[in-house]
């Protein structure tokens, strides 16, 4: 399995093989916002892509694409208003965590994910870079949003995959009875 031509170290073999490695038994696998990463682990992986409505024609040609080659590949567009159902999902994949500068907004967005992990979910974020303060700066995210058992991989030099668990169920209700206290 290999990405688009222009998917650099995120779309090599060793790293797509990583990813795949850590969410081919943790179905349904969400892929946020990245129709070329979602559409390339749908040639071995049942995925549902969550979108942006920007991404609306992007995506039917993805999907066409999928349905063409037979891949398992679902795609919702608008992501933000579509919520999961609580503890469904196994495994959430993001592209590129390490551009959302806002460190908040970064683990605000995973924080929303927490209700809909199943307890042994996996969340993973791939992200093109060599520099070990972004590096760090990702497993800060990770850490605040009460993920568990955080690892880095870095499969490919320019490739970084970092790992979390879905925190214990006690930990996120107590994480969210904290966020209801802060409004």
């Amino acid at each position: 399995m290999r990405g688009p031509l222009l998917s650099g170290a995120l779309g090599s073999p060793a790293t797509l093989g990583r990813v795949c490695s850590l969410v081919r038994d943790r179905s349904p696998i969400v892929v946020l916002s990245a129709l070329w990463l979602a559409e390339t682990l749908a040639s071995e992986l049942e995925v549902l892509a969550l979108v942006e409505d920007d991404k609306r024609s992007a995506a039917q040609r993805a999907l066409r694409r999928a349905r063409k080659a037979g891949h398992r590949l679902d795609i919702v567009v608008a992501a933000a208003e579509v919520p999961l159902a609580p503890v469904s999902v196994g495994a959430v994949v993001l592209d590129s965590l390490v551009d959302i500068e806002d460190q908040a907004a970064a683990r605000d967005l995973i924080v929303a994910l927490l209700p809909a992990l199943k307890r042994d979910a996996v969340v993973i974020s791939l992200d093109a870079t060599k520099s070990p303060p972004l590096e760090a700066r990702v497993s800060e995210i990770f850490l605040a949003s009460s993920l568990a058992k955080i690892a880095q991989a870095r499969p490919r030099e320019g490739a970084l995959v970092t790992t979390g668990f879905a925190p214990h169920p006690a930990v996120c209700a107590a994480r969210f009875a904290a966020l209801g206290s802060e409004q």
